[in-house]
């Protein structure tokens, strides 16, 4: 059986003490990731990091940023639905020194987890963006589903959001019915945001009904071994490589 059960979808969070450690959804799809990369190591990084988790997210154990490599996820959220999202994503720290120093300060972390350099994945998101939109496509059509693709920019209060529906054949506004033209997505991601900090993610939603009474862990595996040829370019890697 699944360690992903309906009832996580209804309370909004993992209740990963359901299961013994060898059987946590957590361990469970890290190891399968590891087997999809040849074996090579991945961390787990949570979210809330104590009590009830509403996110997940697997990377390269020798990322030593959690936020500079591209992971794979997997997200409880309420908000929109309640839905299991599993997919891609990607993040960017903020540009402006200050605020970075601000926010290590806050949360005792080193400043190099809040500031943005050349080692973030992010600046090979934004390179890919004028070529990346086959890919996406490709994954719909591979996954016989609708995807979600969502970016945020977040500055203090402010919060600047779009979100997109993605089909087999082209890509949609949530809500809309008329294609979208992919340079809005493009226009929308370069806008300078030194103050702020940014998510992206390529997902596709598991429903209540999908998750009843249980999810298996390889409908997981089959929706990031989809978006591995995208996480892996965002990555640096190479066709096949499992390094950077």
């Amino acid at each position: 059986m699944s360690p992903v059960k309906r009832e996580w979808l209804v309370h909004g969070c993992m209740r990963l003490s359901d299961y013994d450690r060898v059987g946590r959804v957590s361990l469970k799809v890290r190891h399968l990731i590891e087997s999809m990369y040849q074996g090579l190591e991945f961390r787990i990084r949570q979210w809330p990091q104590r009590d009830f988790r509403h996110t997940l997210w697997w990377y390269e154990k020798q990322v030593e940023v959690p936020g500079l490599a591209a992971s794979y996820f997997l997200k409880l959220d309420n908000q929109r639905g309640p839905n299991l999202y599993a997919g891609i994503t990607v993040e960017k720290a903020y540009e402006d020194d200050d605020l970075a120093r601000k926010a290590a300060a806050e949360n005792n972390q080193p400043f190099e987890w809040w500031i943005l350099d050349k080692r973030w994945d992010w600046h090979r998101f934004v390179s890919s963006l004028p070529h990346i939109k086959p890919l996406v496509l490709s994954v719909a059509e591979t996954l016989h589903s609708e995807l979600y693709v969502w970016l945020e920019f977040t500055e203090e209060e402010r919060r600047e959001t779009r979100y997109y529906l993605v089909t087999p054949d082209d890509v949609y506004w949530r809500g809309g019915f008329k294609p979208i033209d992919w340079n809005e997505l493009e226009n929308f991601v370069a806008q300078p945001r030194l103050r702020s900090w940014g998510d992206v993610f390529v997902a596709k939603a598991f429903t209540l009904d999908e998750c009843t009474p249980h999810l298996d862990e390889s409908e997981l595996l089959d929706v990031f071994g989809a978006m591995q040829p995208i996480r892996d370019t965002w990555r640096g890697l190479s066709s096949g490589s499992t390094t950077r």
